[in-house]
């Protein structure tokens, strides 16, 4: 069960976006890296910056060397199946070029009639301002629960200064997770204490330490991930996961500064290694520093 919780309105910063990716130990994942879902042959460069879930071939966060960003969360629900993918509904955000506002752009993103399990989608694209600072525009997109209607909204103002996503269905409760209401909570207060002249290392820490929280009744089953930031690895028992190890695989901060500056530090959390759960080292992490190709 995961989380992501962000800011549009740091002066420093157009957007500041905190994750842990909670999965399954065993299903095979590449670390993040520059790429392009595969799609060399169609002129598309390496100019997507995510991990890989190598089961489906999407991913669960990414953005690109222009500065659109994605994040995509499962909805907790029954297993069910689809033709679709939702991996792919972030890579088909990230290889578009299209400079469209997002609402008129969706639905080649996402296509109407096309049906997928229960997700909740972030969709955030660069604005660049006359005085050649960036902004982000963006979106929330969800079905409300496997095969449902695809629905889109902006977000609130709220939202932009402090917003959190998980595994919810967006207006039924969702918002009032302990596990959402704990890390937005923990990310603002984050943001409002750091020192002036703290160190963009020291902001990337503190806000790891927002992921980290855990709530004091240990988790046992699926029902109660979302009481919690941090997920200690549980067994889940799931028609195609049987038994299998769940808990937070991965933590990440993204920072776009208004400049277009970024800093992408992805931090491995729990891993198994020789089949037995491992805390990974805390120098176990990869980090992307690069400008955007923002043009105003």
């Amino acid at each position: 069960m995961c989380i992501g919780v962000w800011t549009l309105v740091h002066p420093d910063y157009a957007l500041i976006l905190c994750t842990n990716r909670d999965e399954f130990l065993q299903r095979p994942t590449q670390n993040a890296h520059f790429h392009c879902f595969g799609e060399d042959l169609h002129g598309h460069k390496a100019d997507i910056l995510s991990g890989l879930d190598e089961r489906a071939g999407g991913t669960w966060l990414g953005l690109n060397r222009a500065g659109r960003v994605a994040l995509l969360t499962n909805i907790t629900e029954p297993p069910t199946t689809f033709g679709t993918s939702r991996g792919s509904l972030v890579s088909s955000f990230l290889l578009s070029d299209s400079s469209h506002p997002l609402q008129d752009e969706l639905g080649k993103i996402v296509p109407r009639d096309a049906k997928y399990s229960g997700f909740n989608l972030m969709l955030f694209a660069p604005v660049v301002n006359p005085d050649s600072t960036l902004s982000y525009e963006s979106i929330f997109v969800t079905n409300h629960g496997g095969g449902g209607i695809l629905t889109s909204r902006p977000l609130s103002v709220g939202e932009r200064r402090c917003g959190g996503v998980s595994n919810g269905i967006d207006g039924a409760g969702s918002a009032d997770w302990p596990k959402v209401r704990r890390a937005t909570h923990d990310f603002d207060v984050a943001l409002q204490i750091l020192v002036p002249g703290a160190s963009e290392s020291d902001l990337v820490d503190r806000l790891m330490e927002v992921l980290t929280w855990q709530c004091p009744e240990p988790v046992t089953q699926r029902s109660e991930l979302c009481n919690t930031v941090h997920v200690v690895p549980v067994p889940i028992k799931l028609a195609n996961e049987p038994g299998a190890l769940y808990g937070t695989r991965l933590s990440t901060v993204l920072l776009i500064r208004r400049d277009g500056q970024v800093r992408f530090v992805e931090r491995d959390i729990w891993q198994l290694v020789d089949g037995k759960i491992a805390r990974a080292s805390p120098s176990s992490e990869r980090t992307y520093q690069f400008n955007l190709g923002i043009q105003s």
